[in-house]
Parts: structure tokens; sequence; C-alpha cells
């Protein structure tokens, strides 16, 4: 056979897949010609429907400056694109130019874009298709229900935008209109929104309506608050809980800053209390403010019940053969059910606890329902293998590891004061963790850290001289770039820079420069220096003046309590735990006869000297990292005040000892009723509660639990069984969480979309509207809660569904004698009250009275209702379940 004679090729195999370039660079150039054309193209097209990589990385560089507010042109856009070092891979700033060029005219942007994404459409629509063939070629093993169900999902994830409808005029618009009043009409009354879980507020509204957005809102914490004296340690120094505004930078518990994104106003009257630790610090917190704290339970177990486990042998086995057999396919997702039938049903409780630690890898389709009707439903799926070897970590902690071992859980005050110690022994019950060491940059520091280190400890304080019997360090100085001279007196040295930096200062200078001539203190850029050169410092003050004790604590004495505060403050800026006491000195004057003791146990090395290295003990007792809370008393009320921080866990720290702080219910209120009583899927985005917090005041809510009880780990059997009897309910119904710090209204929107396609989304919630922020620069604050305002009601239309936006009130209700909030009261913006639909205000007389006759109820004032009238609801208020709940059920 000649080479003429083999058979021609498919010609389908040569296909390039729809493509149109030149409406690409239309579309592209017309978005650099006019601002108008980037809004019409932004609502149809997303960066993955250009068929080029090229013209993908310039739409993306044109968003990227239109979101931020600035211009978008040839010039902008190649500058952006050459800051990323993508310019090159574009065509260079000539490609630009000529995608400019290559517009008709920017008017016709938009139809470019149709165009672009019809070519898109169809691409999406092949890869469905050769994805569904292979589902049919490779799918012998498993149902055809659920290969089919797997092939429509292909399909509909192709055109997973609803398209924008047009205006029409009024004659077409009102035949819908008028089915949908013979459809009110039809039901006899009965509600057609999304139910609240309130009789009395359902039929005032008829439930929550699609395209509604809701506000709820009440004062903050209605408050979790500091005293305004409360020092707040920031990274260039500190601050107190009355100066810092939102935009300012704390320290957070892990260490690092984190920005400030809201502040509460200065609120009076509040119920507070003095928090003592064990070392000594007394923080003044209002009754709400929020702590994560350890704790333990007052049991006295004998030695062979703490070796006991709960389970019996045989269960740990099966949990141990699961382990096993995981190893072949680590990866293979794995339902709660099916983890069940391989592990048994005694695992039903701590395999939810497992399963929220490990999280969710995604969700897998399977079938649920009964003997009337089933369906196919999303349900989390987690890594096989992690899953069982987290199980089995866990079912090996001994009886008494519940009692014992470190919950993290957030209490308030008052919860705190209840469980202050165990029963049994009275120690105490609540521990707060030490403060992970402050992230901070390098800083250009005047001299070696080390070096000023050893002069605080045994310079002289006039002059760049210092006094030490051991040799290694002055080699230690030495080899941080200094001279080091011997003088006439015994045991002393001078220091000087460098012949080569000799003449352009001089060391006793930068000492004069740094204020600490004559007056030995850390300067405050050397406390706030990076963690290596805060160790470095250390060391430098401890090979001179430190010693360990015959317990094996390092301890740091000193009569200047100016420096040894300072010292105390970068111990702990270092993440330990450390205490300073004072000492009578005999033999010396009555104005130096106070030595200042630092005491504190690390478990790295903190010595360069070798001979006080070889004494310290490295192994740390667990209680070296925690502080106890000693004593919890009530004070007479202070002016206190709370802040709101951007990052994950949502703590900060407080006090000159750094401790760890922590950062609203009707809200939950309403997606209990939507999701758990109702199965509509609901969705909350919590910018204040992390997803454990708010998963706990659920099963408070759902099994009537008082929530400190769970905190602080003093459930009883009578709990658990309560618990176990809603759990299921509860971890089934169609409730989505999301705690990401700082969500931007694009987030929100891209996620809520995604939730109306998978999963038929009926109802969001926002916790809360100040604490959102918007990627443009805008004027002023109020300007920006205004766009986030207006961005809600326009998700609420778009995805036909109830949005409800908690908001905070300003102080115009205390400042009133019957304390009741107006409208006018709505915080930050008065487009709030504009945009909204429905303004709910919450108002608890005995929040501000506690002897009030209406104590355990609230008032939902309907202040605001565009469909209907006005009116008050009076709800009851169980706080101990965080919830509320009807009065005619209470």
């Amino acid at each position: 056979m000649s080479v003429a004679e083999f058979p021609a090729r498919e010609a389908s195999f040569e296909r390039t897949p729809p493509n149109n370039v030149e409406a690409e660079q239309c579309v592209l150039g017309g978005m650099l010609l006019s601002k108008d054309a980037i809004a019409d193209v932004v609502e149809v097209l997303r960066s993955d429907d250009f068929y080029r990589p090229a013209h993908q990385i310039v739409y993306d560089a044109i968003l990227d400056l239109y979101g931020r507010g600035e211009p978008a042109d040839a010039v902008t856009v190649a500058n952006e694109l050459g800051k990323r070092g993508e310019l090159p891979r574009v065509g260079g700033a000539p490609y630009i130019h000529t995608l400019i060029s290559a517009v008709p005219t920017a008017a016709n942007a938009g139809y470019y874009a149709k165009i672009v994404r019809e070519q898109a459409i169809m691409r999406r629509l092949i890869e469905a298709g050769t994805r569904i063939v292979s589902f049919g070629y490779g799918g012998a093993g498993e149902e055809v229900d659920d290969l089919v169900d797997r092939a429509q999902a292909e399909v509909y994830a192709v055109t997973e935008r609803r398209t924008s409808e047009d205006y029409r005029p009024l004659s077409e618009i009102m035949p819908g209109a008028l089915d949908e009043i013979e459809a009110i009409g039809s039901r006899a009354g009965q509600m057609t929104g999304v139910p609240t879980g309130f009789q009395d507020l359902d039929s005032l509204m008829n439930g929550l309506h699609p395209g509604q957005m809701i506000v709820v809102a009440a004062r903050p914490a209605i408050g979790k608050a500091l005293a305004l004296d409360t020092p707040l340690p920031t990274p260039d120094g500190w601050t107190t809980m009355g100066e810092v505004r939102p935009g300012d930078h704390l320290i957070g518990a892990d260490g690092k800053p984190t920005r400030v994104v809201a502040a509460t106003d200065v609120m009076h009257g509040r119920p507070c209390y003095e928090v003592e630790f064990s070392d000594g610090t007394v923080i003044v917190a209002d009754a709400q403010h929020q702590w994560r704290t350890s704790t333990r339970a007052a049991r006295r177990q004998t030695p062979k019940e703490r070796r006991a486990r709960h389970w019996p042998d045989e269960a740990i086995e099966r949990v141990r053969r699961a382990v096993a057999a995981s190893l072949a396919d680590p990866d293979q997702p794995i339902t709660h059910q099916e983890a069940l039938a391989l592990v048994g049903p005694e695992f039903r409780h701590v395999l939810h606890t497992v399963q929220a630690e490990i999280g969710s890898s995604g969700r897998v389709a399977r079938a649920v329902g009964g003997p009337v009707r089933d369906h196919t439903w999303g349900t989390p799926a987690y890594p096989r293998l992690a899953l069982f070897q987290a199980l089995h970590a866990r079912v090996l902690r001994p009886r008494n590891s519940a009692t014992t071992a470190v919950h993290r859980d957030v209490v308030t005050t008052e919860e705190i004061a209840a469980t202050l110690r165990c029963g049994s022994d009275d120690r105490p019950n609540h521990a707060v963790t030490v403060a992970a060491p402050f992230e901070l940059p390098d800083r250009e520091l005047p001299l070696p850290p080390y070096a000023l280190g050893v002069w605080l400890g045994d310079g002289h304080s006039a002059g760049a001289r210092f006094t030490t019997a051991d040799p290694e360090i002055v080699a230690n100085l030495r080899d941080c770039g200094l001279e080091i001279r011997k003088t006439a007196r015994a045991y002393a040295y001078s220091m000087r820079f460098p012949d080569a930096e000799r003449g352009r200062r001089s060391l006793t200078g930068v000492l004069r420069s740094l204020g600490v001539l004559g007056d030995k203190h850390i300067p405050a850029v050397y406390l706030r220096a990076s963690d290596r050169q805060r160790r470095e410092l250390l060391a430098g003050l401890l090979d001179t003046d430190g010693y360990v004790n015959r317990n094996g604590r390092i301890q740091f004495a000193v009569t200047s309590r100016r420096l040894a505060e300072d010292v105390l403050e970068l111990v702990l800026s270092l993440g330990h735990r450390a205490t300073m006491r004072t000492k009578r000195v005999k033999g010396r004057t009555e104005a130096s006869s106070t030595c200042y003791l630092v005491s504190f146990t690390a478990a790295e090395r903190v010595f360069r000297l070798p001979r006080k290295a070889a004494r310290q003990v490295t192994r740390t007792h667990p209680t070296t990292n925690v502080r106890y809370i000693v004593d919890v008393r009530p004070v007479e009320s202070v002016p206190v005040r709370c802040v709101e921080v951007d990052n994950a866990d949502h703590m900060y720290l407080a006090g000159r000892a750094c401790v760890p702080t922590h950062n609203s219910t009707l809200g939950l209120d309403f997606a209990r009723s939507a999701a758990i009583k109702h199965r509509m899927t609901t969705v909350i985005f919590s910018l204040e509660m992390s997803r454990n917090e708010i998963t706990m005041r659920l099963l408070s809510a759902e099994a009537r639990v008082p929530l400190h009880t769970m905190r602080a780990g003093l459930m009883n059997d009578e709990d658990w069984t309560r618990l176990a009897r809603r759990m299921s309910e509860v971890a089934e119904a169609p409730l989505f969480i999301d705690d990401s710090p700082n969500m931007s209204m694009m987030e929100i929107r891209a996620k809520c979309r995604r939730l109306k396609q998978r999963h038929d989304l009926r109802f969001v919630i926002v916790d809360y509207l100040q604490l959102m922020s918007s990627p443009k620069r805008t004027e002023s604050r109020q300007q920006e809660v205004s766009e986030i305002s207006r961005a809600l009601k326009l998700l609420a239309k778009e995805l036909e569904v109830p949005v409800i936006a908690i908001s905070q009130l300003n102080r115009g209700p205390e400042q009133r004698t019957d304390k009741r909030p107006q409208v006018s009261d709505l915080r930050e913006s008065g487009s709030i009250e504009q945009d909204a639909d429905v303004v709910i205000l919450l108002h608890r007389e005995d929040a501000y009275e506690r002897e009030s006759p209406r104590a355990g109820e609230a008032d939902l004032i309907v202040a605001k209702h565009r469909n209907g009238p006005t009116a008050t609801v009076t709800v009851a208020f169980q706080g101990h379940y965080s919830r509320f709940v009807d009065m005619a059920a209470h």
C-alpha cells in the first residue's frame, strides 16, 4: 500500500474550538476606550470566556483597575501588566494599542461581548458533551440514575449565570401580577414567604418575600466591651480602647497585625467586672465581653479511671481497621452515614466532632428519603483516611480527657463568673492561652540588638562602656561588628563602631539619640522589631543580668522599674508567660533598695553565654502556656467600648500582659426557622462569629441546652441526650455558613449565585452590615455602607430571595428616657433605611434596667414595612439558650 492509499483522518479531529478573536479584541479595545463599556461587559463576560490566554490577562487587569476606582486605558493597563511581569505574555505595549485600533466603536462593546459569550458557551457545551460521553462509556459500575444526574449537572453548568431581563410594558406585566394576586387569594390567608418562626410577625408580614431586603438592627451586643483605659498593643507601640479607630492595626492572638474594621461608640451604664489573672493582670470588662478560654471540670478520678477509655476495645479495633483499609485510597470521599456503617453507631456524636475539625472536602450526591418519597441530596463528604485517623486519635484519649483537655471556647465575663472554680477542690476552672510571639518585620536599628542588651544590663549609664568577666560576651559583641577595647579598670571595656563608620557617628552619640543615656530603658523601635531582633536583644540582657534559679525559672533582676517593665514587655512579645515582683535589697539607699524581678520559663534557648545556657531547663510544664482566671468581681460601671478585627478567629490582645480576648442572635432564629424547621436552603455570611460559634448557638437553641454549660464543659447526661436527639436534624438541615473575614459584596454575590444554581437558595443572612468592605475607593465610610446596602437590595432582586442584613444602631436610644430605638438610629448611613423593604428594630427593656417587670421579653419593632402596616411584636428572650421564641410557645 502506497502512502497515497492511507485513509484520510477524520476531519472532526482537526476542528478548532469555536472562537472569535476579532470580537475579543473589540471587547477589550472598547473597555480601554470607555468606562461605560466596562460596566456593560462585566455583566456579560468572565475572564475564562476569552479564548486567547493573553486576552484573559488583559481583561483581569482592566477589572482590577476598574474595581480600585482607577482609570483603565492603554497606558494604565500596560503599566499594571508591567508591575505583574505579564506584559511580555500579552505581546507588549504595542498589542494593547492594537486592541484600541481594532474597535470600530466603543458603543458596541456590549454586543461584541455577547458574541464572545456565545462562543464560550459553545466551547463549554463541547467540553460537557465530551465528559457526558465518557460517563456513558466509563460508568458501567454506577447506577444509571446517578449518571443521568451527573450529565444534567454538566449541562446546567454550561449556562450557570442567568441572563438579566430587559424592561417590559405594563400590558405584559399585568397578567402576571393578577395571577399572583389570585394565587394569594386561593391560599385562604396562608403564608407565602419564608417563615420567620414568630407567629405574630408572620401574620403581619406574611413571611419574608423574594426580592426583599430586611434590616434587623439593635445596639451592639444587646455589648461586649472593655474599659476605655485598657491598653492595646499595636505594631508600633500602644494605644487604648478609647483611642483606637477603624483602620488602625492591633496585634492578634496569633501574633500577627490585624486591622480594626469596626468600633462601637462609648457605652455607659453597663454591668462591669474586674477579671484577675494568675499573673496579677487585671482587666475591666462588661458582663457580655467575650473571652476564649480552656476549662477543666471538677472531677477526681483514680489512676485506673484516668487510664480507662470511653469505648470498648472491640469498638476501637473497628476504627483501627477502618484506618488500615483507607490506606489504599486515602482521598476517597466518604459521608457521615457511610463512616458510621464501618465503625458503628456508638461513634455517631464523636464523628460529628471529628468532621468539624478536619472540614468537608465537598459534597457528593447520595439518595436520601423514606418509604413515601426519596430524592438525591448533596451530602457533605470527607477525605477517608484523614477522617478515620482523626477519629482513631480521639477515641484513644483517656476517659477524663474531655474534662482536662483544652477546649477553646468563647465565654462571656458573666459566664466565667458563674463557673469560676471547680467544685471539688476550688481550682481555677478557666484559663486563657498565652499569645503567640509578635510577627513583625525587621527594623532599621542604629545599634545591634545584642549590643544594646549588653549595655542595658551591665553598661555605664553615661557612655559606651560595660563591665563583664565573660570573654564570650566580648566575642559576641565583636561578632556584631563592633570594636571592643579593654580599659584600665578591671573587667571594663569600651565599645566603638569600626574605623570606617567612626567618622560619621559615635556609639555614645547613638545611645544619646536613643534617649537611654542616664535613663536606661528599651526604645520603642526595639520592642516592635522582628522576632529575631527581639530575641537577640533579650539574649544580651540575660547574658549580663539574667540567671536561672534552682527551680529552672529564668530571672532578670534590676533596680530600674522602667527597664524592668520594658523587659517584661519584651518577654511577653516573644510568646512567654512572665511575671514581675519586687524585693528589698540590703545595704542600698532608700532610692535603690527595691529590686524588680522578671521571671519566666522558655522552651527554647534564650542565653548565648554557655555557662548560663547549660543551666536552663528547656522542658516546660503545660501550665506555663496559660494564665488562669482567679477572680471575677463586680465593680462600679465605667464607660466601655469594643472593636472588631478582621482576622479569622476575631481575637486581639488587651492589657499590658497581652491577654488574648474576643471581639447576634435574632438573625440566627430566622435561619433556624427557614433551614431546620422548613427545610429551605439558607446561607449565613458571618463577619462577626466563627462557624463553630454559630453551630454551638444553633445546637443550644434547638436542643435547649444552656450555652454556657456547653462552653464550660459541664453538660450532664440529660443535656447530652437532648443534644443527641436534635443533632442529626440540625446536621442535615440545608444551612450553609461562611465565616470568611472581611468579605466584600462581590464575594457574597458570587457565592449566593452559586448556591442558587446548585442548591436552590431561598434565604440569605449577612451578619453584620457595618463589617463589610467595598473594594472601591469612597469618600467616606457612610458612602461605602450606602453602596453595600444598595448592592444587598440588588442581590435580593436578582436572586429572588429575601436578604436579611444585621445592622447596628447608634447611641440614639441610650439618650432617650424609654431607650426605644427608631429608624433614624441606623448606624453610618441613612441609605440603609431607604433601600430596606422592612426594618425591624430589636429592643430589650431589661438590657437597660435589670429590675424591669418585662425581664425576659423583647420587642421586635417593625418600624418600616413597604408592603404593609407597621407594628410591635413581643417575643420571649431566652438568653441561656441564645434564642428568641414566640410568646405563645414560651
